[in-house]
């Protein structure tokens, strides 16, 4: 393969845009990679509010890693999370592109860091499996008998 002048990688980026390293991975994960990331929760977990406690423990313990919404998610649910970015002084990106998904099982919220830190477990459920297993728990079976008279 020849080498491109500086002429044609100037017409290649203006024609197509300023190539990018896995794009699927940065789309899945709200604009970041992988490896920096550190907590990753779904949109079904950001709107959940008994998940709040697992994220200020994450966001405590990494005070200087940012913190990645997805703008999709309504305002009144992304609300107490903005609130605590604020008390802890942490940096925060909104990203609102369609290319984010908005759907319960794509990314709602990312914690990452600036540098790659290549954790591993970093779902909330896998994180934090104590708290979400309380939260996902199946309620207890009402026989149709209880339901007709209301107990």
């Amino acid at each position: 393969m020849s080498e491109k002048t500086p002429m044609e990688q100037h017409l290649q980026t203006a024609m197509y845009g300023t190539p990018k390293i896995n794009p699927d991975e940065q789309r899945k994960y709200l604009g970041t990679f992988r490896e920096r990331v550190s907590l990753a929760m779904t949109i079904a977990e950001v709107t959940n509010r008994d998940n709040i406690s697992d994220f200020v423990t994450e966001i405590t313990d990494h005070p200087n890693y940012q913190v990645i919404f997805n703008g999709h998610i309504d305002q009144a649910d992304l609300a107490p999370y903005l609130k605590l970015v604020g008390q802890h002084n942490l940096k925060f990106t909104i990203r609102e592109e369609a290319i984010y998904g908005i759907n319960d099982s794509d990314l709602g919220l990312v914690v990452a860091s600036d540098q790659a830190i290549n954790q591993s477990p970093i779902t909330l459920r896998d994180k934090y499996p104590a708290s979400s297993a309380e939260t996902t728990s199946s309620p207890t079976k009402t026989s149709w008998f209880d339901k007709l008279l209301g107990r």
